[in-house]
C-alpha cells in the first residue's frame, strides 16, 4: 500500500457481501413485490409486439400496483447503492488509516530517510564484522570464515538468507584502525576499551576550532603582520 505501484481494491470478500446480498434481496424483492407489475408490464409490451390479441385494459387497481411495483424496485436499487457506498466509505477509512499510520516520511524527507537508513545499515553492518571478530577470535580467523559466520548467524536466528558484504565491513573497521592481521594473517580487533578510545580520539579529531578571541590575545605575542588563522581539521 505504500509503493507508487500498488493498486487498492476491495477485498474478493467484500465483493461477494455486497453480491450476494444484492442478488438474495433482488430475488425477494421479485418474488414478492414485482410480481403483478412485472406481469402487467409483460403484458403491455406483449400486446405492443403483437404478441398478445386482446387489449391489456388498465384500471386504478393495475396503475397502483404498477406504480408500486417501481417504487419497490426504486427503493432496492437504492438501497443497495447506499450498502455499496457505504462499504465503499468503510474501505477508503481503512485505506487513509492506514496510510497514516504506515506513512514513514513524505516529500524531501524521503531522501533523508533513505540516507539516514542507508548509513544505519552501513554502521550495523561494520558492527557485525567486529562483533563477531571479538567474540570468535580463534573461529573468525580470515574473511571468508567471518563472512559464513555472520550468514550462518542470520540464517540460524532469523530465517534469513543475505549475502554479507564482508569486504565492505573489514574495510571500514581497517579505515578505523579496529582491526588488523598479525604475522600469521589472522584478524585480530582490538578490545572493547581500546576502540572506545581510538573512536572518541577520532572523534575530536573530526574538528577542532579554537576561538577567534583566543587568536587575537596570542596575536599580540606573534608577528603582527602574521594574521591569526583558524584552525580546523577535517576527518
Amino acid at each position: 500500500m505504500l509503493f507508487p505501484n500498488t493498486l487498492v481494491s476491495m477485498r474478493l470478500i467484500d465483493k461477494l457481501l455486497i453480491g450476494v446480498l444484492a442478488v438474495v434481496g433482488g430475488g425477494i424483492v421479485l418474488t414478492t413485490k414485482l410480481g403483478s407489475s412485472l406481469l402487467l408490464l409483460g403484458t403491455t409490451i406483449g400486446f405492443w409486439f403483437g404478441l398478445v390479441a386482446e387489449p391489456l385494459e388498465i384500471d386504478d387497481a393495475a396503475l397502483i400496483a404498477l406504480l408500486l411495483g417501481t417504487g419497490a424496485l426504486g427503493s432496492f436499487v437504492y438501497r443497495q447503492f447506499s450498502n455499496f457506498k457505504h462499504r465503499k466509505l468503510l474501505f477508503m477509512q481503512t485505506v487513509a488509516e492506514n496510510l497514516y499510520f504506515k506513512n514513514l516520511d513524505n516529500n524531501t524527507g524521503v531522501f533523508y530517510r533513505l540516507i539516514d537508513d542507508a548509513e544505519e545499515e552501513e554502521c550495523k553492518e561494520a558492527m557485525l564484522a567486529y562483533l563477531f571478530l571479538w567474540r570468535h577470535p580463534d573461529k573468525a580467523t580470515d574473511s571468508e570464515k567471518l563472512d559464513r559466520m555472520i550468514e550462518q548467524w542470520f540464517r540460524q536466528h532469523w530465517q534469513c538468507e543475505l549475502d554479507f558484504e564482508v569486504d565492505d565491513a573489514l574495510g571500514k573497521l581497517r579505515q578505523l584502525s579496529l582491526v588488523e592481521a598479525n604475522d600469521d594473517g589472522m584478524l585480530q580487533v582490538s578490545d572493547i576499551d581500546q576502540a572506545c578510545e581510538i573512536l572518541d580520539r577520532r572523534w575530536d579529531e573530526c574538528f577542532q576550532y579554537e576561538h577567534p578571541h583566543h587568536y587575537r590575545s596570542r596575536s599580540h605575542h606573534n608577528d603582527p603582520s602574521e594574521p591569526a588563522r583558524q584552525r580546523t581539521n577535517g576527518c
